[in-house]
């Protein structure tokens, strides 16, 4: 099963990416409560602008079927497995549809689910089949990782951010920044994406901040103290470039920081391929 999940260009997952995901979510949680303070589910609350003790109390009842689709390059081994995990561990009421497809969509709406979750080469996307709202893995994983970095930053107004990648996921994470009023610039290897989404990004009336684009990545990397690493690139950041008080949150697969760097930024960083943009997804159809 394909998704998009990178920012300048679509990323499909390999089942190595994920195949450790599942038996990973105890300590990948305990994780993201040291850089954060906050849970899996915690941070997903927070990305969405929702009370966490309101969704404990209807979680468990809400019902999510992740339908596998066999279009395109077909199925990634364990992903539908994978996410129904990540649904659980949050605590919801998930499970895998009996038939993938077509069939697959119309079991999910005959036994009343509440929503769905499925992906192919193009989009990975969750539909609330009582209200017909749609969610995009991109706009959900670029939210979510800014509302991370916020909480990393303990409070991100008035920050000065760099957003490395100016595709979906980039776009979502720059957006959901502005609106926590930081100090945003953007950089991509394209230049005329990155000032394609100042210009987007500047004709919404809510946006009150400059919005910078950077245009030499070694000196933009320098001038902020967080980050955020939205690229399909390795080595995006250069170990020599990590300063001590940097913080990253990095939604980009494959991630952009060295095996070194990620020891050097330790608990600055927060990196996955799946788990916070499902958590996300899940907490927009239930809010």
């Amino acid at each position: 099963m394909g998704l998009s999940q990178g920012a300048v260009k679509l990323t499909r997952l390999k089942t190595s990416d994920i195949c450790n995901i599942s038996s990973g979510l105890k300590a990948y949680n305990e994780q993201l409560l040291t850089g954060t303070g906050r849970t899996l589910l915690g941070i997903a609350c927070h990305a969405w602008g929702v009370e966490e003790i309101k969704i404990q109390n209807q979680i468990d009842s809400f019902a999510i079927h992740v339908v596998p689709i066999t279009t395109g390059q077909g199925i990634i081994s364990d992903f539908s497995q994978t996410v129904t995990d990540i649904l659980k561990f949050m605590g919801f009421k998930a499970s895998i549809s009996d038939n993938p497809d077509i069939s697959g969509v119309a079991g999910s709406f005959e036994s009343k689910a509440d929503a769905i979750m499925m992906a192919d080469d193009q989009r990975f996307v969750g539909i609330n089949l009582n209200n017909q709202f749609v969610v995009d893995n991109s706009e959900a994983t670029g939210r979510v990782f800014a509302a991370a970095l916020d909480l990393m930053a303990k409070g991100i107004e008035n920050g000065k951010v760099l957003v490395l990648g100016c595709g979906p996921v980039g776009e979502a994470a720059a957006r959901t920044l502005l609106s926590l009023n930081a100090k945003v610039g953007l950089y991509d290897i394209d230049l005329p994406t990155a000032n394609f989404l100042k210009e987007k990004l500047s004709r919404d009336s809510n946006i009150k901040t400059d919005i910078v684009v950077e245009t030499k990545i070694d000196m933009a990397i320098s001038n902020y103290e967080y980050v955020l690493e939205a690229t399909p690139s390795a080595d995006t950041i250069p170990d020599k470039l990590i300063s001590a008080p940097m913080c990253v949150a990095a939604p980009g697969v494959p991630l952009g920081i060295s095996k070194k760097g990620c020891k050097i930024l330790k608990d600055r960083l927060i990196h996955d391929k799946l788990e916070l943009g499902v958590a996300a997804m899940a907490i927009s159809l239930l809010s």
